[in-house]
């Protein structure tokens, strides 16, 4: 079987943002493109040439409100992937996927159907200085830790599956079938108890593996719409200092050696 290349993936993930667009229109919701996506947009009004995936912010009204909607009324073969939905997903971030593609990974935790996907990120209050949010994030992590540890498919030595074996059946005896929704609520208890409704910074601590970053919400404000891939899609108000932020000097293109897609899966037709 025929994996895609990366100009066949970009063109599938470019129908998943134009789907993901027309449902936040039709829905009022906001989004935002993010990380490399919104790298592209900025510097290349495209897809930067070796990205192999798309990525979106949703402030955090918004993301709960998109999820369920396409968990009622998304067509084949679209479907949206969390850890209260997808027995064996084990990320903090929601996953919009085309599945009539196979998606391959190399990684124990990505043993799941991802399709060709857009990961879609929870914008949530952040705190309001860095070592607020460093500790936010810590504590976010270490319960991301523990549902990772409780979905991920461990490599299958004697060792490494007793002790998952075990893991599980004490996890299943405490929460049952209900354990991601208490990850999840967990989260939103320790983002609550950090910070402020109101504060004027937002990030992802409910997915901290990028990083603690603070993200001032005047630079999102209700964003503005720019082409992308001969198509048109929602940035921040002010892309730049958020860019400056994930980035440095986002305008300058990284070293030759860098310039490759930094995920370890492989994408087939079914």
């Amino acid at each position: 079987m025929r994996k895609l290349t990366i100009s066949e993936i970009q063109a599938v993930e470019l129908d998943n943002l134009q789907i993901i667009d027309r449902i936040c229109q039709e829905q009022d919701l906001t989004y935002y493109l993010a990380y490399g996506t919104l790298l592209g947009a900025v510097r290349n009004q495209d897809f930067i040439p070796w990205d192999d995936d798309t990525d979106i912010w949703m402030p955090r009204r918004d993301y709960e409100a998109f999820i369920a909607y396409c968990e009622k009324d998304l067509p084949a073969p679209y479907r949206i992937a969390t850890r209260e939905n997808s027995p064996g997903y084990p990320y903090g971030l929601a996953r919009f996927s085309n599945q009539d593609y196979e998606f391959v990974s190399t990684k124990p935790a990505e043993q799941f159907s991802a399709g060709i996907f857009t990961d879609i990120y929870p914008l949530d209050e952040n705190g309001s200085s860095y070592p607020v949010a460093r500790q936010l994030y810590r504590r976010c992590k270490l319960v991301n830790m523990a549902y990772y540890a409780y979905a991920a498919t461990w490599p299958q030595n004697f060792l490494t599956k007793s002790a998952h074996r075990l893991y599980k059946k004490a996890v299943d005896r405490i929460w049952g079938e209900g354990f991601a929704q208490a990850v999840d609520e967990k989260i939103q208890r320790i983002i609550f108890a950090k910070t402020k409704e109101g504060q004027q910074k937002v990030g992802v601590p409910a997915w901290p593996d990028g990083g603690v970053h603070l993200l001032d919400k005047k630079h999102f404000g209700e964003g503005k719409y720019v082409p992308f891939a001969g198509s048109n899609f929602r940035v921040p108000a002010d892309p730049a200092p958020i860019l400056r932020e994930y980035y440095g000097d986002y305008e300058k293109l990284p070293p030759a050696a860098d310039r490759y897609p930094h995920h370890d899966y492989k994408i087939y037709p079914k």
